[in-house]
């Protein structure tokens, strides 16, 4: 396994060592941290400007390898999720069009309410593909 390098404030590009010290004094002693932080928040704690301040976290993010995906892409890709159906039209209503595919789906009802599936129950299995 790969063990990345440690990142210093003082080896990020714009923070110098008045501005780490500012950094470290409120809590801010982990990159990580700096990441996530947003340009107005990390601005005025480092008393900077907002678009150095937006520098800085975009340079720690190349640094650590993180990204952000944007919610529109995330929608897209929840739009592709197949369901496959239960069985009971009911349930599939219930469920939004039935049992997502790509995801773990528990469930769970009270004592004889049909949730379990032994290995003697006929199951039929459909690949559209």
């Amino acid at each position: 396994m790969n063990k990345k390098k440690e990142i210093v404030l003082e080896d990020i590009p714009g923070i110098g060592e008045k501005t780490a010290q500012k950094l470290r004094e409120v809590g801010y002693t982990d990159p990580m941290a700096i990441a996530v932080a947003s340009p107005s928040e990390l601005a005025a704690i480092a008393e900077i400007g907002e678009g150095q301040a937006a520098k800085i976290i975009n340079t720690v993010r190349e640094m650590l390898e993180i990204g952000y995906e944007s919610a529109d892409k995330i929608l897209e890709r929840r739009l592709k999720v197949a369901k496959i159906t239960t069985g009971s039209k009911n349930l599939d209503n219930l469920l939004g069009g039935g049992v997502e595919t790509q995801a773990i789906t528990e469930s769970y009802g009270q004592f004889g309410s049909g949730k379990c599936v032994d290995g003697s129950t006929p199951v039929i299995f459909f690949n559209d593909n």
